[in-house]
């Protein structure tokens, strides 16, 4: 008997774990607030998205691609190492240029941070 209660306490505990597990973020903060923040700042300039950024990399790295419906580029690329600002280009014009934070915070927005 207490064998069995054994192992339903060590299978509960062990199921417990996985759950938690689960609920670890995939990616890094910084790739998160950057596709939250590009994707904010297109629908406040009413930017009308083909395929919406995908974004990749890390600190100065880090940076975002996708296309308008008028087949332009969308580029969010950080402009920081620390991944707290970025610009934000669709085709040739710079449409944002400042901090991840100012624009998840007018918006609403928590972040992954």
């Amino acid at each position: 008997m207490k064998g069995a209660i054994g192992a339903v306490a060590l299978a509960l505990v062990l199921a417990g774990c996985s759950q938690v597990d689960a609920l670890a973020p995939v990616g890094g903060a910084g790739i998160a607030d950057l596709r939250y923040a590009t994707n904010e700042v297109l629908l406040e300039k009413d930017v009308d998205i083909l395929v919406a950024p995908v974004c990749d990399g890390q600190g100065l790295a880090l940076r975002c691609v996708g296309e308008t419906v008028g087949n332009e580029t969308i580029t969010a690329t950080s402009t920081s190492e620390d991944e707290s600002s970025f610009d934000l280009v669709v085709g040739t014009s710079v449409i944002y240029s400042g901090p991840v934070q100012s624009v998840l915070e007018r918006n609403g927005t928590a972040g992954a941070r």
